[in-house]
């Protein structure tokens, strides 16, 4: 059972002041970090600067409960877990996607392999891992537009654009692959067809 239906039970039990009881409890614990002889924090995550979720263990009416809960302004306050002590499973956070630079032209390497051969030149120099792992940081703990326009607009002046890394990864494999000069021949003549039809 998810955590908001059994927490709708809870609060079908003890009523519903006793639920906004307890969530104001968790919500004072979550800003402070800190728990009470009522109530336990085992585990914060910071999601970022406006999110978090925390796993613990609450007492209500002599009888202990544990819970995981998100507060932010993401999703607003959800309950990932509720039940009984013990019973509920600690919050797993999502691994943030991290994002890396690739040239903003995605035909590059296929019309100019050289200028491609120099971007992955620019990959090794410090400038480039600072402007990709500041964009990272940033994005996380600062996310935003003025945060996406800023990093994207200094990334564009040296013509690079962000992408998951995962993306980067893969385009850099398949300019790397035994196999590319050959494609590359073979999408050339293709686009050279197109262009007499």
């Amino acid at each position: 059972m998810n955590g908001e239906k059994a927490f709708e039970q809870f609060c079908e039990k003890y009523g519903e002041d006793a639920g906004t009881e307890v969530m104001e409890r968790i919500a004072d614990a979550m800003w402070s970090q800190k728990g009470d002889e009522r109530l336990r924090i085992n585990n914060f995550h910071t999601l970022n600067a406006c999110n978090h979720v925390a796993d613990g263990d609450i007492e209500h009416g002599g009888i202990w409960f544990s819970f995981s809960v998100e507060s932010g302004d993401w999703n607003g306050t959800v309950i990932h877990g509720w039940g009984d002590l013990d019973d509920v499973a600690a919050y797993v956070p999502d691994r943030p996607t991290v994002y890396g630079l690739m040239p903003r032209d995605r035909s590059l390497e296929i019309t100019r392999p050289e200028m491609f051969g120099v971007y992955l030149l620019w990959r090794k120099e410090p400038w480039f891992a600072d402007l990709s792992r500041s964009y990272n940081y940033d994005r996380h703990f600062a996310p935003g537009g003025k945060t996406e326009t800023y990093w994207r607009e200094k990334a564009g002046k040296r013509g690079l654009v962000y992408a998951p890394d995962e993306e980067v990864n893969a385009r850099i494999a398949k300019f790397n692959s035994p196999n590319f000069e050959e494609d590359r021949k073979a999408i050339l003549k293709l686009a050279e067809k197109w262009r007499a039809a």
